[in-house]
């Protein structure tokens, strides 16, 4: 089920949309998402009633299959827009796929000066526009614009047109929407070209069409991810079932539902990005299999991150284990051990007082193992150790400790990246995906929406 507290379009475009009236260009090339971004707008304007949307590409039946969530807040069309009955209520989704431009546009016209205070899409406007001669097209489009102030109407057109056009230059707005494929990933773009009478702070936003809906994604502050009061997190309802998922839904459903039993997740960040961003990421992860009932095992360096919450005392909370500090390597040392069994000694001390048949997560830092892990030989033997060891481990990798040589061992590889400002989590390995990041609640607590 959709939630539509989620929709998420640019501030700037919301106050524009305030507005009374005004005209509004969407042009993106065929698969950007404007029929999507007209609907969601429509959506965001709550217009129930009062609207005309008419369709060039698709029909009433397709749009609403194409996107149920419509279904929640407007009935499927069931009469024809010529209908005495619609009157000054106008509710309707044209096929206008056969129609005769003008024709088309002479219902439109009829429209905007018969109904007060309405919405019309057309989607798109090349279909209308495209049997026009230049000056028909000059004229028809000035027509619109005068009709549309007169009726306090919202105009809305989709055009494939990416030469700047005549309907450009006399729109209230220009939104350009595009996609880019890079490394294998597809990021989707949103362009505010022009919003008059509104200033625009931003003009670039990367967005998702995650369930038919635009939501964009803001730009990253790593204010945002500080923790400011760990005792305000919300405690999510107790769960007994151990089942291995990271608690973000979109990262779950992407892997399979469940994380691999047995594996190794890498987790590297981008130097522009903020370790609490980071901490803010693993505490979430450590707070949910806690309440999964597994067990933690922490290293001295990220045992800083477990908050109050993971350290309360409650019937259903799981133990808790740390690795010795690295003081101990002396001692271990007059046994001509090597380092990487020194390192094994450290965990199975730390662990020793598990019981048969409890299930540990690991969580360790690649820089705390610098001294005990050096070969390429050191960096299998460990990642084999530490999948045969532990339930589920996941081994947080610096840039600059060559975090490349972790990467084929690894069974799910994630690294959080910034693109045009935006924060990002990459899922590299089993396959290349994005996930969006968003910030919510004042604790805060992150939310992932995966990129489509």
């Amino acid at each position: 089920m959709v939630n539509h507290n989620l929709l998420d379009i640019p501030s700037e475009l919301k106050e524009f949309t305030k507005n009374d009236t005004y005209s509004l260009l969407v042009k993106g090339p065929s698969g950007s998402g404007k029929t999507t971004f007209s609907l969601t707008i429509l959506n965001s304007l709550k217009a129930k009633n009062n609207f005309f949307y008419i369709s060039t590409r698709a029909s009433p039946k397709q749009i609403f299959e194409h996107y149920p969530w419509l279904r929640k807040f407007v009935k499927a069309p069931s009469r024809d827009i010529d209908s005495p009955e619609v009157g000054q209520n106008l509710s309707a989704f044209e096929d206008a796929r056969l129609d005769e431009p003008e024709s088309l546009f002479e219902r439109v016209t009829n429209q905007l000066m018969d109904v007060k205070n309405p919405v019309i899409i057309i989607d798109s406007w090349d279909s209308v526009a495209s049997l026009m001669d230049r000056e028909a097209r000059l004229n028809n489009e000035r027509v619109l614009q005068t009709w549309r102030e007169r009726a306090k109407a919202k105009l809305i057109f989709t055009t494939e047109e990416s030469v700047e056009s005549s309907l450009e230059n006399i729109v209230d707005g220009v939104v350009e929407l595009n996609y880019e494929l890079k490394d294998g990933l597809r990021t989707r773009s949103l362009f505010l070209k022009k919003l008059r009478g509104i200033p625009i702070k931003r003009s670039l936003y990367l967005f998702t069409l995650k369930d038919r809906i635009i939501r964009c994604f803001h730009g990253y502050d790593a204010r945002d991810f500080k923790i400011i009061n760990k005792d305000n997190i919300s405690k999510e309802k107790e769960s007994h079932t151990q089942i291995l998922k990271s608690g973000y839904y979109d990262l779950d459903n992407y892997v399979g539902s469940t994380l691999p039993q047995n594996g190794l997740i890498t987790i590297e960040k981008d130097d522009a990005v903020s370790h609490d961003t980071i901490v803010l990421f693993l505490n979430d992860l450590l707070q949910n299999f806690s309440k999964m009932n597994y067990s933690l095992l922490l290293d001295s360096t990220l045992s800083a991150i477990v908050t109050d919450a993971n350290k309360s005392k409650s019937k259903n909370q799981q133990k808790l284990y740390l690795i010795a500090e690295p003081e101990l390597q002396e001692k271990f040392s007059k046994n001509d051990l090597s380092g990487i069994n020194t390192f094994y000694k450290y965990v199975d001390k730390a662990i020793s007082g598990r019981e048969n048949r409890e299930k540990i997560v690991a969580m360790m830092e690649s820089g705390s193992m610098a001294s005990f892990i050096s070969t390429t030989s050191d960096i299998v033997n460990f990642c084999r150790y530490m999948k045969r060891k532990f339930e589920l481990s996941f081994l947080i990798l610096n840039s600059n400790n060559t975090p490349e040589k972790y990467y084929s061992l690894s069974d799910i590889h994630l690294k959080f990246i910034l693109i045009c400002g935006t924060l990002f989590l990459k899922c590299s390995t089993p396959a290349s995906s994005l996930f969006g990041i968003k910030v919510v609640n004042s604790v805060p607590q992150i939310q992932l929406d995966h990129v489509l």
